[in-house]
């Protein structure tokens, strides 16, 4: 684990004690101006604005100068800063042969996951190297993370929780778990793994959720803190059917087949347990799209091919704060009647 330096901790302990000389200042009376008091039937579940179903193409980094290219959501969250969605910010990165883009976010947790090429970023802890499939995480930084791409060019998924900072008015004073690389052949094992396991065709999802030892340790078992992640396989010719959760999704499609691949979403189910009146979303691969909190959705493949999407979200922090909720729909009566012939056998 590693640990703020002092030399930032005595900055702000310098600014409390610069405070000090305002503590014999009467500021009651001041205070009573932000006072606002609300009936509590009325102002217990307040409007707000809702979270979007959105997405940002592929096509914004398929070509063009080296850059970040964000998926702002502020103006439809209604808020002063950057966001994807309350919690999260996401933004595709697109770096050109032998090119170089920094970033930096003040962030507890920042993800990177690369779409194509390879490459190499240069962080305060060491240089970590990537190649296309592969995906890394990094605690909070004060420093630059410096990407550089090969031969060719490269693109990568980038998530930081940098908007709940932002909302809460803080910045990290301690780096809670240590950089973690996930390389594309360890995950296609697991997967691998899992699907060839007793019963795994009856599941929900058909995929691996990625942790670190400290989450592990600290019970959560999620990517980081904040971030949470699966890597979901969608086989040939399957429906996935629906779950919801608490937390937003923003889910990046890694491979699918155009237009044979989509998402169906809403928030009710129909008496058959499938999403009602849905609102669909193709998977397009490198794009990215937004499922909204509590919504239920399905994963649907018309194609002849695997398919892949990973889900990046915000359920680290729900699942510590047990109100992730996730709920799935039941399975369809002759699924269930086939597993309870299985059990009797």
């Amino acid at each position: 684990m590693y640990v703020v330096p002092r030399s930032k901790r005595h900055c702000a302990q310098m600014r409390l004690n610069g405070a000090a000389d305002d503590r014999a200042t009467d500021i009651t009376a001041k205070a009573a101006e932000p006072v606002r008091i609300f009936e509590y039937t009325s102002a217990a579940n307040p409007e707000m604005t809702e979270v979007p179903v959105a997405a940002l193409e592929p096509s914004t980094h398929e070509a063009g100068e080296t850059r970040v290219i964000p998926f702002d959501l502020s103006k439809q969250l209604r808020v002063s800063y950057p966001a994807t969605s309350p919690n999260l910010m996401a933004s595709f990165l697109r770096i050109n042969p032998n090119d170089t883009l920094p970033t930096k976010a003040c962030a507890t947790s920042q993800a990177f996951f690369v779409i194509r090429g390879s490459g190499s970023s240069a962080t305060e802890f060491g240089t970590m190297r990537w190649g296309e499939g592969d995906l890394f995480v990094l605690p909070s930084t004060a420093e630059e993370v410096v990407h550089t791409a090969g031969e060719t060019d490269a693109a990568l998924y980038w998530i930081t929780d940098e908007p709940l900072l932002r909302y809460l008015g803080v910045a990290p004073s301690e780096q809670r778990f240590s950089p973690a690389h996930y390389s594309k052949e360890r995950l296609l094992g697991e997967v691998e793994r899992v699907s060839h396991e007793e019963g795994a065709e009856h599941r929900n999802r058909m995929g691996i959720l990625l942790g670190s030892d400290v989450t592990e340790q600290e019970g959560t078992k999620t990517l980081t803190h904040t971030l949470w992640s699966l890597l979901n396989v969608l086989p040939a010719g399957d429906a996935q059917r629906p779950h919801r959760h608490n937390s937003v999704a923003l889910d990046l499609c890694v491979n699918a087949v155009p237009g044979k691949v989509y998402t169906l979403m809403g928030k009710e189910l129909d008496e058959d347990g499938w999403v009602k009146n849905p609102i669909r979303c193709d998977w397009t691969t490198g794009g990215v799209f937004v499922t909204p909190p509590g919504w239920w959705h399905s994963h649907h493949n018309d194609s002849d091919e695997p398919a892949w999407v990973l889900p990046m979200q915000d359920a680290g922090l729900y699942t510590h704060q047990r109100t992730l909720d996730i709920r799935f729909s039941p399975p369809l009566k002759k699924e269930k009647e086939q597993e309870e012939k299985t059990v009797v056998a």
